[in-house]
């Protein structure tokens, strides 16, 4: 049996959430209890429950085929599922139609299938739901004191497990970690900016573009209102003491689109001259349709029924694929955001202002774009006194 994360829209006032559903799209009810708190009680946006049902899923398909008890898994157990995770290839990467069929049992995969970053990933999420099936009493609670840490498991090569050429891996008590390296973020360059910008057929390609790109936004760009954008040197008649041109990023529940703003912390975030000038060339044009002008959405459908709508995220996921064939690389809007937030680590060497201008939770997520750059390697040797003295 295998299990899949499922999109949800309420019935009642159309909120979007994820689950967990079988092959049969039974739905999963422990996996949806978690999802919904995640969204409701933690006040997590739609994008990471999004994630974390997609993580659930892997998980409970290979408990079920483990016979394991998901809610209450030993740390060997952890261990086997990470080695799992390892060898198994992304079920993302089957064709459309065909991506429910089980993966074919006969096909061994050589390579690594998952980084470690992305299987730690997978296990941190694997954690939370063991806690939270805990605190529910679905377990007995020992069963999260297990993985109270960060799980590690250690792989020993082949020829040094006792003189065993086993290779099996040895698990320390408390829990599954894998050893890590980090990549630096996928990103784009200036040059390659500009061919996205110029590949665009309208203004508000543009000026979307332009954006994601100086502010480090994804989905909230879509959940943007006209109200949230004051774009010039003092808002202070507007009861806003922040200065300069700048937005506010505020997380509304109820935007007709589904943007939710990543945290739920509202933020003002800075803006430049360019995109001030990018901006007013939008409006011009979205103005000049009735519908577009009635909406206090900044992004909106221009030349697609319903006129006036908020645009979709997906609208610009859609929007990128298309750009991405015109340029001939690839593009994607979270490589925007991390061009942004790399160039501002770049310049500042301050986490914490990268931290508040992407609105994460937490500085530690910030430590990805701290990192060292080859023209930064290469200077930082050549300036080396001993370089300047073999220079001299």
């Amino acid at each position: 049996m295998e299990f899949w994360a499922e999109r949800t829209v309420s019935p009642v006032d159309g909120r979007v959430g994820w689950t967990v559903v079988d092959d049969g799209y039974v739905e999963h009810d422990r996996a949806a209890t978690w999802l919904r708190a995640l969204l409701d009680a933690r006040g997590l946006s739609v994008g990471t429950a999004r994630a974390y049902a997609g993580r659930l899923a892997l998980y409970l398909t290979w408990a079920a085929s483990a016979e394991v008890d998901p809610v209450a898994p030993e740390v060997d157990e952890l261990a086997a599922f990470a080695r799992w995770l390892e060898r198994t290839p992304s079920r993302k990467h089957r064709p459309g139609r065909g991506r429910r069929r089980p993966a074919q049992p006969a096909v061994s995969v050589l390579s690594t299938a998952r980084s470690a970053a992305t299987v730690e990933g997978i296990l941190a999420a694997v954690v939370e739901f063991v806690r939270f099936a805990a605190s529910r009493g679905w377990c007995d609670p020992a069963a999260a004191d297990r993985l109270s840490s960060r799980v590690e498991l250690r792989f020993v090569p082949s020829g040094w497990d006792r003189g065993e050429r086993t290779g099996r891996p040895v698990v320390n008590r408390r829990v599954v970690r894998r050893r890590r390296h980090e990549r630096p973020p996928a990103t784009l360059t200036a040059d390659q900016v500009g061919a996205l910008v110029d590949a665009c057929a309208n203004v508000r390609d543009r000026f979307t573009v332009e954006a994601l790109y100086a502010t480090g936004l994804l989905a909230e760009l879509c959940g943007l209102h006209l109200a949230d954008l004051h774009l010039v040197p003092t808002a202070t008649h507007l009861g806003c003491k922040v200065a300069g041109a700048h937005l506010h990023v505020v997380r509304r529940e109820g935007n007709e689109n589904g943007a939710l703003a990543k945290s739920a912390w509202p933020r003002a975030v800075p803006v430049t001259k360019a995109l001030v000038l990018c901006h007013d060339a939008y409006r011009l044009e979205r103005d000049e349709v009735a519908e577009a002008a009635e909406s206090d959405y900044l992004l909106v459908n221009l030349w697609r029924a319903p006129l006036g709508r908020a645009l979709a995220p997906d609208a610009v996921e859609r929007l990128f694929v298309r750009l991405s064939a015109r340029v001939g690389f690839r593009a994607r809007p979270h490589m925007l955001r991390h061009s942004f937030a790399s160039e501002v680590a770049l310049a500042t060497k301050d986490p914490a202002l990268v931290k508040e201008l992407l609105g994460h939770a937490s500085v530690a997520s910030t430590d990805v774009y701290l990192h060292a750059r080859w023209d930064d390697m290469r200077a930082a040797v050549d300036g080396h006194p001993r370089a300047r003295e073999r220079g001299s």
